[in-house]
């Protein structure tokens, strides 16, 4: 028996079936530039040792830094498994390389079900016995997303001990559980824990995982099981400078997660379908209650580009699909939609779960949007919060009208200067909590003007789509792209160093740019080239995008600019 997923017989544009995730280290490629000098020489896996037994509060000598999780438990079986201890006992369904790695060094598997709910803690410990090599628990659980509680895995432990056994716990996803056992089972003198980078960090391709042992002796035992360099230095170095520069950002990676997945869970259940409670990157959906098997949604997601993972031949997770949380919300919408399509219901419900779940990811209410006359790109939004008034008019093909007033003069300033060198008429009025801070005025305004852009596109047929643009303001140079393409996406630069340009913060600026572009639903890129005055910084990053967008926003003859024929 072999690790071989079903293959797509589509091109997959977002690849959701491996329990991948984006890698939240900024800038990787520069980060791997100056490894070069490290090439030559063979791998010292000392340093993110120790790298690794700081972040997580064990002694350094207690990691075993393996090649990806899976190494590990490679290691664990041929050391554990003898001709009078041949017995696995684990759970079903579980990761399937346990069942690999055992039949690899003649060992066989004692499976306990658990499909969903409570894990069957009584049950799983009374098939630990004198024959039992080692015991394996994984939770969160890989396919299904349960979690084990802490207690019941003590209690594991506890009779396993009695038997001279030791118990493996696989904790490839705990960042996204939410409870973090580590601390505690890491006192367990039986007990040690496989991690990986691949998850949480999105490090998969570069095969870096590693071992908690119970004590430094098993360690060192584990460790000697394999050749002497068995992760490259490329792995190594870039692991240790992940947890020492890029924890924050590992953190904010693995909340939106979290939090997609709840909106998913919530599009699930809209759709009529159920799926497991989940403490992973992932949610293990039903087919059972679905007009349609579970083989002919994963055939029809695959023809929409997005792979999920089947598990063709297995009883337990027979008409289940397995789907990998996206990491952003373009991907989320993607796939929901994509979801929803395929299982004919309206894809509106997707984008629904996300504006109604009352997360940070979805803050990009839309207000009341209303579209005019046809042929007119004019729109009106009158949007009324506990923290703003806003009132907008709108036309895209303007003819000089502008009227801008937020009680922010900065803020005023860069609006006239958008909707100016846009072409757009533009009114936008804004009374908002300046008593508090200006984060909501300007935050609501993007949103706010971002939905009235995208009511007045309607369909987007006619349009350049694409735009890009340069724009200097004495020392400073900026550059947008633009792509409205109904996908929110926002990268935004201004290397802005002071707190404040006039009253407008210059976190705020920045925010300004990441709001639009939520509900204009465009892939935006706006980058300050150079420049010293953060004045001249931000004035020339809004000229570049008011130059980009009215690019994007000329008017064709052809139809939706889209091989998909839709926006």
């Amino acid at each position: 028996m072999a690790y071989n997923p079903p293959a797509f017989k589509n091109e997959i544009t977002l690849q959701l079936s491996r329990n991948e995730s984006s890698c939240p280290i900024e800038d990787l490629p520069g980060e791997l530039g100056d490894q070069a000098g490290l090439v030559p020489r063979y791998p010292d896996h000392r340093a993110v040792q120790q790298a690794i037994g700081d972040w997580i509060g064990v002694d350094g000598d207690r990691i075993v830094v393996t090649a990806g999780g899976d190494d590990a438990i490679d290691r664990i079986m041929r050391a554990s498994i003898t001709s009078d201890r041949s017995n696995v006992v684990c759970h079903a369904p579980s990761f399937e390389m346990f069942a690999v790695y055992a039949k690899n060094y003649c060992g066989t598997l004692v499976e306990t079900n658990w499909e969903s709910g409570d894990f069957p803690v009584e049950e799983f410990c009374s098939r630990i016995d004198d024959t039992t090599a080692v015991a394996v628990v994984v939770s969160p659980n890989n396919p299904t997303g349960g979690t084990i509680s802490t207690e019941d895995i003590t209690k594991i432990a506890q009779v396993a001990a009695k038997h001279d056994v030791r118990l493996l716990v696989d904790n490839a996803y705990v960042e996204f559980a939410d409870e973090d056992p580590t601390a505690e089972l890491a006192k367990i003198t039986n007990v040690s824990m496989v991690r990986t980078f691949s998850k949480a960090w999105g490090l998969a391709g570069l095969r870096i995982g590693y071992l908690i042992a119970s004590d430094a002796a098993y360690a060192t035992e584990i460790r000697d099981t394999s050749g002497p360099f068995p992760v490259s230095c490329l792995s190594l170095e870039t692991a240790r400078r992940g947890i020492e520069q890029c924890l924050p950002a590992m953190q904010q990676s693995v909340d939106t997660v979290k939090a997609l997945r709840a909106v998913f869970e919530a599009v699930v259940s809209d759709c009529g379908l159920s799926s497991v409670p989940s403490g992973g990157n992932f949610l293990l959906v039903s087919f059972e209650d679905a007009k349609i098997d579970s083989d002919i949604a994963w055939q029809r997601l695959g023809e929409a580009g997005i792979g999920v993972r089947k598990f063709p031949g297995s009883e337990l997770l027979k008409n289940q699909l397995r789907i990998t949380i996206p990491t952003n919300v373009t991907d989320y919408l993607q796939l929901a939609t994509g979801f929803c399509s395929a299982l004919e219901v309206d894809p509106e419900i997707a984008k629904m779960a996300l504006l109604s779940s009352g997360s940070s990811i979805a803050d990009v209410p839309v207000g009341e949007v209303v579209e005019f006359e046809s042929g007119s790109r004019v729109a009106d939004s009158n949007r009324t919060t506990k923290e703003t008034k806003i009132d907008i008019e709108l036309e895209l093909d303007g003819t000089g009208k502008i009227e801008i007033s937020t009680g922010i003069g900065f803020m005023d300033h860069m609006l006239t200067a958008l909707a100016f060198h846009s072409g757009m008429d533009l009114k936008l009025i804004c009374d908002g909590d300046l008593h508090i801070d200006d984060h909501h005025t300007a935050e609501d305004c993007a949103l706010a003007l971002g939905s009235a852009i995208d009511a007045a596109l309607g369909p987007r047929k006619g349009i350049k789509r694409f735009g890009y643009a340069y724009a200097p303001l004495d020392e400073a140079l900026a550059r947008t792209v633009i792509d409205l393409s109904g996908r929110p996406w926002p990268e935004v630069h201004l290397d802005l160093e002071r707190e404040m340009v006039g009253t407008w913060a210059c976190e705020n600026i920045t925010h300004f740019f990441q709001s639009l572009a939520m509900t204009l639903k465009c892939s935006l890129h706006v980058d300050v080239i150079r420049g010293d005055n953060d004045h001249h910084k931000a004035e020339a990053a809004f000229k570049s995008l008011a130059k980009a967008l009215g690019q994007a926003l000329t008017r064709t003859a052809g139809e939706v600019p889209s091989t998909k024929g839709v926006l």
